[in-house]
C-alpha cells in the first residue's frame, strides 16, 4: 500500500480524476475524530463523485432506494490517498481544520479467478 499527500494545488484535478474513474464503485465512509469517535456514515453504497470548490469538498453517494447523500467538508486542510501496489484506489482521507477525518474506503474488486459466492456455494457442492 502506498499513501500520498495531495498538494492543495492538485486537489481539483485529483478529485475530478477519482470521480471519473471510480463513479459507481462500492464504498464505505467513516467519520473519525472529536466527540464523534468513529462513526460509519455510508456502508457499501455506490460512490457518485466528489467536488471541490471555495465552499469545501462534497462527497456524493447513492443510498438504498436511489436516495442521494451528500457529505460536505467545509474547511478541508489535508487530503491523502492510499493506493494498492498496482495503483488501485483503496481509500481517500480528508482532514478538516478542526481535526475531523472523513475516510472513504473503496471496496476492492474480487479477483476474477475467485468464484462468485452468490453463484457457487461449496456447501451445496456447486
Amino acid at each position: 500500500m502506498n499513501t500520498r499527500h495531495i498538494p492543495i494545488t492538485e486537489w481539483r484535478s485529483e478529485l475530478d480524476l477519482i470521480s471519473r474513474e471510480y463513479e459507481g464503485s462500492v464504498v464505505s465512509t467513516e467519520i473519525v475524530g472529536g466527540d464523534v469517535g468513529a462513526e460509519e456514515q455510508v456502508h457499501e453504497q455506490p460512490f457518485r463523485g466528489i467536488t471541490s470548490d471555495r465552499g469545501g469538498i462534497t462527497l456524493r453517494f447513492e443510498k438504498t432506494g436511489g436516495l442521494r447523500l451528500d457529505h460536505c467538508i467545509a474547511h478541508p486542510r489535508v487530503i491523502r490517498i492510499a493506493n494498492t501496489e498496482d495503483g488501485k484506489l483503496l481509500a481517500l482521507e480528508i482532514e478538516d481544520n478542526v481535526g475531523m477525518h472523513t475516510l472513504v474506503k473503496f471496496r476492492s474488486p474480487m479477483r476474477p479467478e475467485l468464484p462468485d459466492p452468490s453463484v457457487e456455494d461449496p456447501a451445496l457442492g456447486v
